[in-house]
């Protein structure tokens, strides 16, 4: 083979290269009910060219954008961690020396999964930890007694905001460095607050919380505690993520009657419903 035609078939190699990642800039992964099975699927954020990414049989929950925004994150009904390319479709099980995990969370430098293991000897008892991919050196984070779960990364590394109950409506929102020290409380009330998300400022999130009777959506600074309501609706809003510009943030709701994905400005206004169909939950917004 000549000089030129492999340089050419070298360039066409990497347009296709290129074409395959910048279509997947500005995609939402989610959840949909299909056929008998939650499966894996792909969005733009304006809720158009849906697209089924995952095919087995089996329910797949709670997808996570690798560090590199080309792979996802899943979690099985039976509490398994896979890995899938959106592109092919290949699954893959993860971390199955761990046992089993409420999913899985990559650190914002790609270096490590932050996950939730349960325990496999008493009830009502999980911590997190912390991973290599490949299961290796994983360490605990978090010690106490009860359930800590629905963790997330700030994304400039330094922080992780969690959920910590320890019996009936006792859930709130803690806070601590990466490295499992400093716990704080952010919360204090009779209602249950989970599903913390981070702005991209490391510094806001937004949670769940039925202080007001039902499950809305609130901001909170995490610096100062301030907290706002976002949404105020019959039925539930909940799991809120944030696009990368901190501008939008889209959530699942059963207003319209069934659970489907709509999206917000961040603050509150202009409720807009972009699934339609099957049910529809768990949006990650890639972030670029």
């Amino acid at each position: 083979m000549g000089n030129k035609a492999f340089i050419l078939i070298m360039l066409l190699a990497s347009v296709v290269v290129s074409g395959c990642r910048s279509q997947l800039v500005n995609t939402v992964a989610f959840s949909r009910l299909t056929g008998d099975y939650w499966q894996i699927w792909t969005m733009r954020p304006d809720g158009s060219k849906a697209r089924q990414i995952t095919t087995s049989p089996s329910d797949k929950r709670y997808p996570v954008w690798s560090y590199d925004r080309q792979e996802l994150f899943f979690r099985t009904n039976n509490n398994e961690a896979f890995i899938v390319n959106p592109g092919t479709g290949q699954e893959n099980k993860i971390l199955g020396s761990l046992g089993l995990s409420d999913g899985v969370v990559p650190s914002p430098d790609g270096t490590e999964l932050l996950l939730v293991r349960f325990s496999t000897q008493l009830k009502d008892i999980s911590s997190l930890w912390l991973t290599t991919l490949d299961g290796e050196n994983a360490r605990i984070l978090t010690k106490s007694a009860g359930l800590q779960y629905n963790p997330t990364w700030s994304p400039n590394g330094r922080r992780i905001a969690y959920v910590y109950g320890h019996g009936y409506r006792t859930d709130e929102l803690y806070i601590m460095d990466s490295n499992g020290k400093n716990i704080r409380r952010l919360t204090r009330n009779e209602a249950i607050e989970v599903l913390p998300a981070f702005a991209p400022d490391s510094k806001t999130i937004t949670y769940v919380s039925d202080v007001t009777g039902d499950y809305e959506i609130w901001l909170m600074d995490t610096d100062s505690g301030s907290c706002r309501q976002l949404t105020d609706s019959k039925g539930i809003d909940t799991r809120p993520v944030w696009s990368h510009d901190g501008k939008r943030i889209m959530f699942v709701s059963n207003r319209s009657g069934v659970l489907h994905i709509w999206v917000m400005n961040k603050d509150g206004s202009n409720c807009q419903q972009l699934t339609m169909g099957p049910p529809s939950a768990d949006p990650a917004w890639r972030r670029k």
